[in-house]
């Protein structure tokens, strides 16, 4: 719907919820006359000469205008968007709102994947962080770990390594690093199988070290390595030569 004014003519589109809320009043943006939109209504762009309903005549809108929810608009302007209320709504505000929730979630998922995504970087996996399995668990989206003790190496993952002589024993080496229990529930200290390698990948020296020769003092039997926890540890190892130029490490 359109409008005209009657000052200086200037068309200005208009719809049911503007009229409901002024009670048809309005004030012209350009010459800021007051008036009343009413009596000057048009159902499409008026043409030059065009001229709108006569007074007493009902003329043809492209929405429905109802006076009585224009008066309860005036006191309360939120009814307008109470699906209850018989008056006329503004045209394309649940369509807004639906396009605002979209946005709304999208922004969230996105904020989530980016959270998750960061984790997996700082090597801190989302899922395996504490209180976050306990909480899906009870949700049901993941299954409860099994209640016996558990041995998972492919869950021990290494933080730092560095192999550097040893300070005080001449032909030996030192390999200091720091491990991290990333399995949701405690599990067995584990063996660490250490390979020196030569440059043609050959093993030069292999050694595998028990829980008892780098905790001190020994673990009690049972003692297992906690969720989340991580250990720093030093192994001590004779030196093969220079033939020796990479290492591996793995858990068993």
């Amino acid at each position: 719907m359109f409008t005209r004014c009657p000052g200086c003519h200037t068309v200005h589109p208009v719809n049911a919820a503007l009229l409901a809320t002024g009670g048809g009043r309005y004030r012209c943006g350009k010459c800021n006359k007051v008036s009343n939109a009413l009596e000057s209504l048009f159902d499409e762009w008026p043409r030059a000469g065009a001229r709108a309903a006569a007074a007493g005549a009902i003329p043809v809108l492209g929405l429905a205008l109802d006076l009585d929810a224009a008066a309860r608009s005036r006191q309360d302007p939120a009814s307008l968007d109470d699906p209850t209320d018989t008056g006329t709504k503004a045209p394309g505000s649940g369509a807004r709102r639906i396009l605002r929730t979209a946005w709304i979630l999208g922004a969230l998922l996105v904020m989530a994947v980016v959270a998750w995504q960061w984790a997996e970087f700082r090597g801190e996996p989302w899922l395996e962080r504490p209180g976050v399995q306990p909480t899906l668990i009870r949700l049901g989206l993941q299954e409860p770990p099994p209640a016996g003790p558990v041995r998972d190496p492919d869950r021990i993952h290494l933080v730092s390594r560095a192999l550097t002589n040893h300070p005080l024993r001449p032909g030996h080496l030192r390999l200091s690093a720091t491990i991290v229990n990333r399995a949701a529930q405690k599990q067995p200290y584990p063996e660490i199988e250490v390979t020196l390698l030569d440059a043609a990948g050959n093993i030069v020296l292999n050694r595998r070290f028990t829980p008892a020769d780098y905790l001190d003092p020994e673990p009690a039997p049972g003692a297992a390595m906690a969720p989340q926890a991580y250990l720093p540890l030093v192994l001590d190892m004779e030196d093969p030569g220079v033939q020796a130029v990479g290492f591996e490490i793995q858990f068993r």
